[in-house]
């Protein structure tokens, strides 16, 4: 008996990595056509393509962790948080919760269908947030008196204007406009490329030092093959240049009058060129070259759901707006029974983003039992006007979620 019992749990393991495979293929494909979508001739098909695409793609998301996710218990010095889900959002939930070394406990694969017992179980043994990563579309969602969910990713876009130069004009804007104008004189500049020996420099020299430098742990490290023929055989590299030198380089292409941002690096992640400020000059130079093709949006790619994040801000800064990903993504559920001031205070300052609707709203905590203050709610929709999102929400215990909108 112990001997078919080990035979049928190798059976198992070996068809739930056959069909995880499968399911990435789809999700793979289900990405290709919703960012393909504009292809077909009427606004109708694309709106169908794009409904099936989305649904097809969460229920694979969904299909991939059934029935089990994996469970973690981080102990720190002032919170304890049950993580429910992938190892790659465990590092980033660690980075985001817990300045220094957390104790981290393994609690075994969790059946989908138990989370709302066992979250009620872990809250009344003490801990103080849960977190679960699931499809957008799971059945079986979890409730507390705090619940709300964050994308794991947005989008962020920005309107291309005529005249080009407006875009970087006013007070604002003054130090990208002196570093654009330092860069031309000591020699920066830009050319497209469709070359695969430029295409090879920038994986290996530029990128993969880049992205591993950058985020060190938290990288996600893009293969070749992915990069090569996802992107660069339907666009080309923007490669930034000092002195006819490629120093710097941006994956790009244009579609349905977009300028997609793919995929940017730094030569050897050289930190002088950062000090020179090296990503100003790449995004200036990929929406000129943009704009040279008739692009009337610069699409600046993903980001994290946090405001707080140095990517989503560095885009924010430029104008850009948090719109929906056009790819399949999955969502962070957190649930809590009662919020300590700390541990309110530090997710109110990370700023997480919660989609509504096909909407971007800031979160704010708030444990009173009176309704946030009229002044607050103003000055919390200024920020997040400027941030690109479309409002503020507010999420208070046992009530419901206060949604305000920002005037245009």
């Amino acid at each position: 008996m112990v001997l078919v019992k080990a035979m049928m749990r190798k059976l198992y393991r070996r068809v739930k990595v056959w069909l995880n495979y499968c399911l990435d293929r789809v999700i793979d494909l289900c990405d290709m056509i919703l960012m393909d979508v504009y292809r077909l001739p009427w606004p109708a098909g694309q709106s169908m393509a794009k409904h099936i695409a989305r649904y097809v793609g969460d229920v694979s998301w969904l299909l991939r962790a059934f029935p089990r996710l994996p469970g973690y218990k981080l102990i720190g010095a002032d919170w304890t948080i049950i993580f429910v889900g992938t190892e790659q959002s465990l590092r980033e939930i660690r980075h985001l919760f817990f300045e220094q070394e957390a104790n981290q406990q393994e609690l075994g694969r969790i059946a989908l269908w138990k989370l709302s017992a066992h979250t009620q179980q872990w809250l009344a043994e003490g801990a103080n947030l849960v977190i679960c990563e699931l499809s957008r579309i799971h059945p079986w969602p979890p409730r507390t008196a705090f619940t709300f969910t964050v994308p794991t990713w947005v989008q962020q876009t920005l309107t291309i204007p005529e005249p080009l130069e407006s875009l970087i004009s006013g007070k604002k804007f003054a130090t990208e406009r002196h570093r654009l104008n330092k860069a031309k004189r000591v020699g920066f500049n830009y050319r497209f490329s469709q070359s695969k020996a430029d295409f090879d420099h920038f994986y290996y020299h530029m990128y993969l030092p880049f992205v591993k430098t950058r985020h060190g742990y938290l990288a996600l490290v893009a293969r070749y093959q992915d990069q090569w023929q996802r992107w660069f055989v339907r666009g080309g590299l923007v490669l930034v240049t000092q002195h006819d030198k490629p120093v710097a380089g941006l994956l790009c292409y244009i579609a349905n009058d977009t300028c997609y941002d793919i995929e940017r690096a730094v030569l050897e992640a050289d930190s002088q060129l950062f000090k020179q400020g090296i990503g100003t000059i790449i995004t200036w130079y990929a929406i000129n070259w943009g704009h040279s093709q008739g692009a009337k949006i610069y699409d600046m790619g993903g980001s994290h759901a946090w405001r707080s994040n140095g990517v989503f801000d560095s885009k924010r800064r430029w104008g850009a707006r948090v719109v929906r990903r056009k790819r399949i993504y999955g969502v962070w559920t957190f649930l809590a029974q009662n919020l300590s001031p700390s541990l309110q205070d530090h997710i109110n300052k990370l700023g997480f983003i919660s989609e509504i609707d096909a909407k971007f709203y800031g979160i704010l905590l708030s444990t009173d039992t009176a309704p946030v203050a009229e002044t607050d709610v103003n000055k919390q929709l200024l920020a997040v006007k400027k941030q690109g999102l479309d409002g503020l929400v507010v999420i208070s215990a046992n009530s419901e979620q206060a949604i305000y909108n920002v005037m245009a």
